[in-house]
């Protein structure tokens, strides 16, 4: 089979849940959401599901799962998207399990929640709200246009804590958001302390191409127009070319960290590029004296995937260089709290880690209450098992 992590959460007694996908024989279409709870010590927790790991089918459709949270009661909140093969015009799909692993039969319709956008969506990412309630935040396909680009919004849909709709929020529960271009992709979403929402991502404006970007939310799903401008944000990381945020997080002071890629020298370079903003949406001169930062392992193809907060305010950045060769690792960096590699950490801020010949990547990663570090993703083996 084929077995790729693509997020980690910590629970409270320090288990680790991973989720992802699996499939076997290279058939895509029996992709299933993929849930595996590890003990402290690395090992699979024989009272999870059976012996560790639990598969959740969705019948005729290939299941992708992007992101997981545990709520404060130890219930696993499960979300990503199902669709046809080869195609897009999928849903959200949120799925919530009991501590031990089963559906929990209270939540949707026997533990799934489908949400359907016009044209078909994906959901890259969950938050909880303080009061229980879910948001899931993705992307919609306004028009869904096969061998050309597709116009794509910024998706978001928030559900009371029994997997319903939350019609106090959006139009019945949904919230759609054009940028100025084609393509609009949110991939992360955030819960400040005063209940509004930030969804950030990527939008493909015609001037710059594909930038940075993010959109602020008043707690009932309209657009804070405080934020940015008119409750949006764009940032091109200065070679007009292809920069996307695939994650974010949120400072205690509200300032907004957010980590993805830029590409740049007409396609010749990719690395991991950082961006932080002022709670108001503008770019944080105090970070890197422009707000933005780059770095770079010496290698092609590469993307960070994951953003982390550590209690002292430094910045954890986790991904890969996707070259599909030996050199495509799990690659981690730490920058100071004024956007700086720190040299404290790893090799001159950066610490790389292969797992043979073979490639892999890290597509995930949380922080421990010790403050040890995990990464989630996946490694060729070679071999069949």
């Amino acid at each position: 089979s084929t077995d790729i992590g693509n997020a980690v959460a910590v629970q409270a007694d320090g288990k680790l849940v991973v989720v992802g996908t699996t499939y076997k024989n290279n058939d895509f279409s029996g992709e299933d959401f993929a849930v595996t709870r590890y003990n402290t010590d690395g090992t699979l927790d024989s009272t999870f599901g059976r012996v560790g790991k639990v598969r959740t089918d969705f019948p005729g459709l290939a299941a992708v799962p992007s992101s997981v949270v545990i709520q404060p009661d130890g219930k696993i909140v499960v979300a990503g998207g199902a669709f046809p093969l080869f195609t897009f015009a999928g849903n959200f799909e949120v799925v919530r399990y009991n501590s031990n692993g089963t559906l929990d039969k209270s939540f949707g319709s026997g533990g799934i929640v489908t949400t359907i956008f016009p044209e078909g969506s994906y959901a890259s990412d969950v938050a909880l709200q303080a009061d229980g309630k879910i948001i899931a935040a993705g992307t919609v396909f306004v028009d869904f246009i096969i061998g050309d680009s597709s116009d794509t919004d910024f998706a978001l849909a928030r559900y009371n804590p029994d997997g319903t709709p939350d019609t106090t929020f959006g139009s019945g529960g949904q919230v759609m958001t054009d940028f100025v271009g084609m393509e609009d992709d949110a991939f992360s979403v955030l819960i400040q302390p005063d209940g509004k929402i930030v969804a950030v991502g990527s939008a493909n404006d015609a001037a710059t191409n594909y930038d940075f970007a993010a959109a602020r939310y008043l707690s009932n799903g309209t657009i804070d127009s405080t934020f940015g401008v008119a409750g949006k944000v764009h940032t091109d990381f200065g070679d007009q070319n292809f920069d996307r945020a695939h994650s974010a997080a949120l400072q205690s002071d509200g300032k907004i960290v957010a980590a993805g890629f830029a590409i740049s020298h007409n396609g010749g370079v990719q690395n991991f590029a950082v961006a932080r903003y002022t709670s108001a949406g503008v770019l944080d001169t105090t970070f890197s004296s422009d707000g933005k930062t780059q770095i770079d392992f010496g290698d092609c193809c590469q993307s960070a995937n994951k953003v982390l907060l550590q209690s002292d305010g430094k910045i954890i950045t986790v991904g890969y260089s996707n070259t599909e060769d030996s050199d495509s690792d799990f690659l981690l960096a730490r920058l100071t709290t004024t956007g700086s590699l720190d040299s404290t950490f790893g090799v001159g801020g950066e610490v790389r880690t292969s797992f043979g010949d073979l490639n892999g990547g890290a597509n995930g990663a949380a922080l421990q209450s010790d403050g040890k570090i995990v990464l989630a993703g996946t490694v060729t083996s070679g071999v069949q098992s």
